[in-house]
């Protein structure tokens, strides 16, 4: 970003990144920026940090482009491994599913299920598919953020890890019903990836919840 970028504000640090709150020019903008690891070897870790930054940036970009509710893309800066986008403002779905009624959660899983269909017809996983990684715009709308951990991929296997972390996050961090919410999701990602290519999914979702001894779809 250039100098018309306006200060910043921590609001988020996390194992990976710090999130900054900013402004560019009249937008609100929140700047992602990976942390040096001092674990790691200095080579390796820049490496790393650089990678995962170009990574994010390239499919928030590809997402945005398939129709995915994602932030806008602002500015990827290499020299501070930073990714600068659009600031999202509502609450992640991790700290308003349980307080929510049955019939909104039931609501916020289909359209969710419908944009991680959208994302895996264009070759796209997201890696870390958790309610934390989710942002509901206007209490309802659900964003994906945090594409960090993303990779391009058509294989069933990776498609159903995708699945399988979204119903694990329901189950160890939610009261809600895990299973209404997938089936719902699975209804909204069916309409748009097709029956044949969600049907593979399912099966492989199944198989990978019967590894993990966690209940699948029924």
């Amino acid at each position: 970003m250039d100098s018309s970028t306006i200060g910043k504000s921590l609001i988020h640090r996390g194992a990976e990144a710090d999130l900054y709150a900013s402004k560019y020019a009249e937008w609100k903008i929140v700047i992602k920026e990976r942390v040096k690891k001092n674990y790691r070897d200095s080579g390796l870790d820049r490496q790393i940090r650089k990678e995962r930054t170009v990574r994010e940036a390239s499919a928030l970009h590809e997402a945005r482009k398939a129709g995915v509710r994602t932030p806008s893309l602002f500015a990827l800066d290499l020299e501070s491994f930073t990714v600068s986008m659009s600031l999202l403002e509502g609450p992640v779905a991790r700290e308003r599913l349980d307080g929510a009624t049955s019939s909104m959660v039931r609501a916020i899983f289909y359209e969710l299920g419908a944009q991680i269909g959208r994302l895996h017809g264009k070759g796209l996983v997201h890696g870390d598919l958790t309610t934390s990684n989710i942002i509901l715009v206007r209490n309802e709308i659900p964003f994906l953020i945090d594409f960090g951990m993303s990779s391009h991929s058509e294989e069933p296997e990776d498609r159903g890890v995708d699945l399988h972390l979204l119903q694990r996050s329901l189950l160890t961090s939610h009261t809600v019903d895990d299973k209404a919410c997938v089936k719902a999701a699975f209804q909204g990602y069916r309409k748009t990836l097709g029956d044949n290519e969600a049907n593979e999914t399912l099966r492989k979702q199944v198989q990978i919840s019967r590894r993990g001894r966690y209940f699948a779809i029924r």
